[in-house]
């Protein structure tokens, strides 16, 4: 029977039948109605609150608790509870407590804890706790203390739900879609995983043929977490599985890959594997996953730019070998006339030394002049090429077949652009120029400019003057308009010097800071060979990353011998 007070204070408890059903008078404390009453109004106060309290009274601190309390016991510990010794309740975490209470009970002092990690088995399993208590003395009627009152709150969940946050963030961190290869994400995700208490394992397996190989792994027992009929159905299923307390997803790379690999993971033993465990080691696997699809989408779009830069190196192969062909075709060694000196170059942009739109000819015309030629058709490509090589033959052909001057053989080569319907790729600009020797070693020099950089001369005394004409129309755009000449004359050791625009123009230099460059390093240089000259033109004109072709013509006259013309 228990005292009237008694089941007064525990009604409406949901453990008031499992503590009325305790044989009390064969407790330490006896018979409920035996009980003094300040310990009857600790028992009422703490069955009238519904946060977790549990009272230790007497020598034995025996446990009398509420709804509140009950909770914190687990499954297992609740038998048998109410009546009993704390030591004998909490006997493995007991060492930790024991110098609590008595430290409360000695000197009446409260005692505050936060978090206190504690290792308990309340279930069946020993588990991993953080609790939050204060105990506090309870006097007895006469004033000494009679027991220990416990107020306490669980923090476990919220710590191990901090903490997994925090192994998420990190995987996040760890495995970013920027990783290149799958052999970078196992490993990035495995280092991840070892360092989390709420994963027991961790293995991560490729699909290698029809076999499944271990990549990375938390430990060397890793690949031993699940046996190989759970990967293989993984594999054949394409679907996560749970097997015990473990969760192997299947890895799926692009839609051709399939499935390429297994991440088995294994909750931790110290914590139970309900729905929260079991959703947290899917947000892990999904998180890999998501690594692992994007690294092989990134496999396979490199693989897949490799092709691309492999059949266009080839392309680009067979174009450089086109373009060598025309220029090996076009741009033919210069004549050597007597009295005269001819030296050209041709340099191909940096970019992909192949022939662009840029040109040079040199020849001996029917009278016995020579004819020396520079031209610069819109463009730098194999299209270009092509159209210059149409140009170029065209300005060849009309010089060597008429009389008329350089200005008459530009409006013919526009009349033929125009009749032969070349269209704007056959665009140039372009100077022809006429060196007839007079009988005294003088030659003169006739020329027609179409819209190309002016011609350069280096006088004999190492001046340098360049001839600054009025320009023409470029080739190409016009037709029935008449073209002018321009004449200078050429002693015996000046140098007459025709450029294309990528001498001079460059992305850092203006036209006319690069005219200036070039009188600046002509003058003086009037007796260097003229081989050697054209090479130091080029080294010091044309930058490494020039994106121009360039094409040069120097022409300087010679001493005739005795006799006179030759």
């Amino acid at each position: 029977m228990t005292a009237d007070w008694f089941e007064e204070a525990t009604a409406g408890s949901a453990v008031a039948a499992d503590a009325r059903a305790v044989a009390w008078g064969s407790t330490p404390l006896g018979p409920t109605d035996s009980w003094s009453q300040s310990l009857r109004h600790a028992v009422r106060m703490c069955f009238g609150t519904r946060f977790p309290v549990m009272i230790a009274w007497g020598p034995e601190l025996t446990m009398i608790y509420n709804d509140g309390y009950r909770g914190l016991l687990g499954s297992e510990k609740q038998r048998g509870a109410f009546g009993a010794p704390v030591s004998t309740v909490w006997a493995e975490v007991w060492d930790e407590l024991a110098p609590l209470f008595d430290r409360v009970v000695e000197t009446r002092d409260a005692v505050w804890v936060e978090d206190a990690p504690l290792l308990v088995n309340r279930s069946g399993f020993s588990e991993e706790t953080t609790f939050t208590f204060s105990y506090s003395a309870l006097l007895d009627d006469d004033g000494t203390v009679g027991g220990v009152l416990d107020i306490a709150t669980e923090t476990t969940l919220q710590l191990v739900d901090r903490r997994r946050l925090a192994t998420i963030d990190a995987l996040h961190v760890a495995v970013p879609q920027q990783l290149e290869t799958i052999d970078d994400v196992a490993r990035a995700a495995v280092d991840v995983l070892a360092r989390s208490h709420d994963v027991a394992g961790a293995a991560f397996f490729l699909t290698v043929d029809d076999r499944l190989e271990q990549l990375a792994g938390t430990s060397e027992e890793a690949a031993e977490i699940v046996d190989e009929h759970v990967l293989r159905d993984v594999v054949t299923r394409r679907t996560t599985v749970v097997h015990g307390t473990t969760l192997a997803a299947p890895l799926l790379g692009t839609d051709r890959d399939g499935v390429v690999g297994v991440l088995v993971l294994q909750g931790s033993p110290l914590r139970p594997f309900d729905a929260e465990h079991r959703s947290f080691l899917t947000v892990l696997a999904s998180t890999v996953g998501a690594a692992v699809r994007a690294a092989a989408s990134q496999h396979a779009l490199v693989e897949s730019l490799q092709d691309r830069a492999r059949r266009s190196e080839v392309e680009a192969e067979r174009t450089r070998d086109a373009s060598l062909a025309l220029q090996h075709a076009m741009l033919t060694a210069p004549p050597a006339p007597d009295g005269v000196e001819v030296v050209v170059r041709y340099q191909p942009a940096s970019a992909d030394l192949t022939i662009g739109g840029d040109w040079y000819d040199a020849f001996r015309t029917r009278d016995g002049s020579t004819t020396v030629v520079i031209g610069d058709v819109v463009g730098h490509d194999l299209e270009a090429a092509a159209a210059m090589g149409q140009v170029r033959g065209l300005v060849r052909a009309i010089a060597y077949d008429t009389d008329g001057s350089p200005g008459r053989i530009l409006e013919r080569v526009d009349d033929a652009i125009a009749g032969l319907g070349l269209g704007p790729s056959a665009t140039a600009s372009a100077v022809v120029a006429s060196v007839v020797p007079d009988l005294d070693g003088r030659h003169t020099v006739q020329w027609s400019n179409a819209g190309h950089p002016p011609p350069v001369v280096v006088r004999a005394d190492g001046t340098v003057e360049v001839l600054r004409r009025r320009n023409d129309l470029i080739l190409g755009v016009t037709t029935g308009r008449e073209r002018i000449d321009h004449t200078t004359v050429l002693e015996v050791g000046d140098i007459l010097l025709l450029h294309t625009d990528g001498l001079i123009e460059h992305r850092t230099r203006t036209h006319v800071a690069g005219i200036d460059q070039l009188v600046g390093m002509l003058a003086g240089r009037q007796s260097q060979p003229l081989e050697a000259l054209a090479d130091d033109v080029l080294a010091t004109m044309v930058p490494s990353d020039a994106s121009d072709d360039v094409a040069l013509v120097l022409v300087r006259p010679l001493s005739l011998p005795a006799g006179g013309e030759g």
